[in-house]
């Protein structure tokens, strides 16, 4: 078994995402999963990106007040942004939640699908297996390309409990593709934390290890999480050895493990030059 991992980058107080896929590429990372704040910031992004891949997380009412099915033209331009820069951002895919805009409506949410590339539609905390499903075969009656699954492993945690990892058959041929595409972070079972792996939260990672054995997994796992502090970019790059680890690539480990130190004291300069001591997403 071998697969794929990255990390979430998005901009963080008044650091840029490019700053972060700087220090991403000094560290051959494989995969960037961005959300919208990266076209903020798009043409210092592509001069400075290595990453053979990327995925853009699409908006969501609970963070931004709007989602794929809002009637509103910052929607337009993202759809627009995402396909604009398909080719130079190597995007394979786009992160869908469930639509939850009050005011918005499903033919513009179906429609947009239509435009961008390769959604991944995401399961959410709190949503049983079926009425996933359900979610899933509505949007391929709706929408005539193909459409693929974000497994969000802590929110199964949260949903399911120990059960987290038992997934329906035809979620887990999502996941069996080469296409297969998996969040995972550290969590509780009350809050999707998006702690760094095996600090805080009581998720096992033992069972996620062999589950991706089990499944053969050869997709991309993704590392969604949130540094709140300089102290947790530190934690970062231990999940990222971790996960590296267990996709079996010792060779890009080992490479990792001696530049940490080095990559931390520019991380550290970085944050000391724009006064920050703690984080927070804008």
């Amino acid at each position: 078994m071998t697969f794929t991992t990255g990390l979430t980058i998005q901009k963080i107080n008044d650091i840029l995402p490019s700053k972060w896929v700087e220090i991403a590429s000094a560290i051959g990372l494989q995969h960037i999963e961005f959300d919208q704040t990266v076209f903020e910031d798009i043409e210092n992004v592509i001069r400075v990106l290595k990453a053979p891949q990327t995925v853009i997380h699409a908006p969501y009412v609970e963070d931004y007040g709007i989602d794929l099915s809002s009637n509103d033209q910052i929607v337009d331009q993202f759809v627009k942004n995402v396909i604009d820069t398909q080719d130079d951002l190597h995007t394979i895919g786009v992160v869908v939640h469930p639509p939850t805009d009050a005011g918005g409506s499903w033919e513009i949410f179906y429609n947009r699908l239509e435009k961008i590339p390769f959604p991944l539609l995401e399961n959410m905390p709190y949503q049983s297996w079926e009425d996933f499903q359900e979610f899933i075969e509505n949007t391929k009656a709706n929408v005539s390309k193909k459409i693929g699954m974000c497994f969000d492993i802590p929110h199964s945690w949260i949903t399911n409990g120990e059960k987290f990892l038992e997934l329906p058959e035809p979620c887990l041929e999502y996941l069996r593709a080469s296409s297969g595409y998996i969040h995972i972070s550290g969590g509780t079972r009350d809050e999707d934390t998006h702690y760094p792996l095996l600090t805080e939260g009581d998720m096992p990672l033992n069972p996620v290890k062999n589950f991706l054995n089990d499944i053969s997994f050869s997709g991309t796992v993704t590392m969604e999480l949130a540094p709140r502090s300089i102290d947790d970019l530190d934690k970062i790059f231990k999940s990222y050895m971790l996960m590296l680890k267990i996709a079996r690539k010792n060779k890009h480990n080992f490479q990792v493990k001696i530049k940490r130190p080095f990559i931390m004291r520019k991380v550290r300069k970085l944050a000391k030059k724009s006064g920050l001591g703690s984080f927070s997403k804008k």
